[in-house]
């Protein structure tokens, strides 16, 4: 059956985006424990497509000049925070950013806190190169390893269709073609392994 329209913009889209070697997504989150793990779901999604996360910016912290001890509870739970972000997403790097006065509205303002987030980096350049899909050869057979970060055992679920392997994770499915060192191996083994789903063949 042929693509639709939009089908096919979809296509070409990814064919641009998905490239870690040339782009990249970095994810915002604010220092709170539902948006964290909504954070974490969505990097699981987005290395399921092929999609590399090369930052985690953590937005509307609270700048240490503020000393009211109103918000002590607020500052220790930012600082809880920040050690799960920092530890869950690792080794994506994290980026801070505090609580401003007012929204940065205007190129001014943006120009501002581009310069506040990143200090020396280049805010151009793709900050971690992870790879979202490899093979790997070993003694006895080849492996194929998707990265899965944050990925369960009970949302994930495998099978195999002829030169496709048929990946889902809750509700998001996608169809790997198999390259031709695979085609015609057989599958004897799957497992998550530090954030990476496994898959073993001979």
């Amino acid at each position: 059956m042929p693509s639709t329209p939009a089908h096919a913009r979809t296509s070409r889209s990814h064919e641009r985006i998905a490239p870690h070697d040339r782009s990249s997504v970095r994810l915002v989150v604010t220092p709170e424990r539902m948006v964290v793990a909504e954070a974490r779901r969505t990097h699981t999604y987005l290395s399921l497509f092929g999609y590399g996360v090369d930052a985690v910016v953590a937005n509307r912290l609270l700048p240490d000049a503020v000393d009211d001890p109103w918000f002590d509870f607020w500052k220790a739970s930012h600082a809880e925070q920040l050690v799960a972000i920092g530890e869950g997403f690792a080794p994506v790097p994290v980026l801070r950013s505090e609580l401003r006065p007012s929204e940065p509205i205007g190129a001014t303002a943006l120009a501002a806190f581009a310069d506040d987030l990143y200090g020396d980096l280049d805010a151009t350049a793709v900050l971690h190169r992870g790879e979202p899909l490899r093979v790997e050869s070993h003694e006895g057979g080849v492996r194929l390893v998707q990265a899965l970060p944050f990925g369960t055992r009970d949302e994930l679920s495998l099978s195999r269709r002829d030169d496709e392997l048929i990946l889902s994770v809750g509700p998001h499915r996608r169809c790997i073609i198999l390259p031709d060192s695979l085609r015609t191996r057989k599958v004897t083994d799957a497992r998550l392994e530090n954030g990476e789903l496994v898959v073993e063949f001979v």
